[in-house]
């Protein structure tokens, strides 16, 4: 049996004369010097939107695009076979299933390492349909966190378990007039950013279900939260664990406990930055109403 040979998101672009083979070769270059999919290359440098990704895909794979997935009512045993952290680091959202069959919004369906995964875990058939990393994300806060994704001006994330130490964080930011979002771990964190879509992220280093490195990496995977830069809170003050953090793409960081006037001019700093901020990551670190499915 002749193994089908996979389809490549730029190929694609280039058939569909969307982009030039030169365009294409030059943003592989750029999404492999900073350990980003392709798509979420071209979508970060304003070359292509997601609905164009979406119709290009649509038309060169034959699948259905699905719009507006928070419209839909979704069952909650569609919901239980993709866990939230699936969805999240795969931008997929499963819709519902039907004869045996998984229908799944994917905003790369030439992501087949996914597919392959659910169909092992599930025992049953993967029915891609193509929607935005937009939509995709909305549908994961609302179906799987309970609550519409939003954003909030010069929001700040602070993450720490240790209740004392978070609160010294907290209360410079709070008297300062920021609107601080509190998490207690990385799973915490996790659910807040992307309900929050916080303007910058304070975390400690090492948490309970997590360290600070991994969280990290999982929110740059996603487009919406991948500029947001970072400052590394540590219990030590090591030359060698902040060269470590620079190294690893964090934008700051802080010895702690730390003096509030310290505490918030870095953050004032990091916030002047903004979302043009884009962390560095060396590589050994890094529409219907109802579904129309195929047969």
């Amino acid at each position: 049996m002749q193994t089908k040979e996979k389809i490549k998101l730029g190929e694609v672009l280039i058939q569909q004369k969307i982009l030039t083979p030169l365009i294409v070769e030059r943003i592989i270059r750029i999404a492999n010097a900073t350990h980003r999919r392709f798509g979420q290359t071209l979508e970060d440098l304003g070359l292509i939107t997601g609905e164009e990704i979406a119709q290009a895909l649509a038309i060169q794979l034959n699948h259905k695009i699905v719009t507006d997935i928070c419209r839909f009512t979704i069952p909650q045993e569609a919901l239980r076979l993709v866990t939230v952290e699936t969805a999240f680091e795969n931008r997929v959202f499963p819709l519902g299933i039907r004869d045996g069959s998984l229908a799944l919004a994917m905003s790369d369906p030439t992501n087949t390492d996914i597919v392959g995964t659910l169909v092992a875990s599930t025992n049953m058939r993967v029915v891609p349909f193509i929607a935005t990393t937009q939509d995709i994300m909305k549908a994961i806060s609302k179906y799987y966190l309970g609550e519409l994704l939003k954003s909030c001006s010069n929001s700040i994330l602070v993450v720490e378990t240790n209740p004392l130490v978070r609160e010294a964080v907290v209360s410079p930011l709070a008297q300062e007039g920021y609107v601080v979002v509190e998490a207690v771990d990385a799973t915490d964190g996790f659910q807040q950013a992307l309900l929050h879509l916080p303007s910058l992220v304070l975390t400690a280093k090492e948490m309970p279900d997590g360290n600070a490195d991994a969280f990290f990496t999982t929110l740059q995977g996603v487009a919406e939260t991948r500029r947001i830069p970072f400052i590394l809170l540590s219990q030590r003050a090591s030359e060698a664990e902040e060269a470590m953090a620079f190294k690893r793409g964090f934008f700051d960081y802080i010895p702690m406990p730390a003096r509030d006037i310290t505490l918030v001019s870095r953050v004032r700093r990091a916030l002047a930055v903004g979302k043009s901020y884009i962390p560095h990551r060396p590589k050994a670190l890094q529409t219907e109403d109802r579904l129309a499915w195929s047969a």
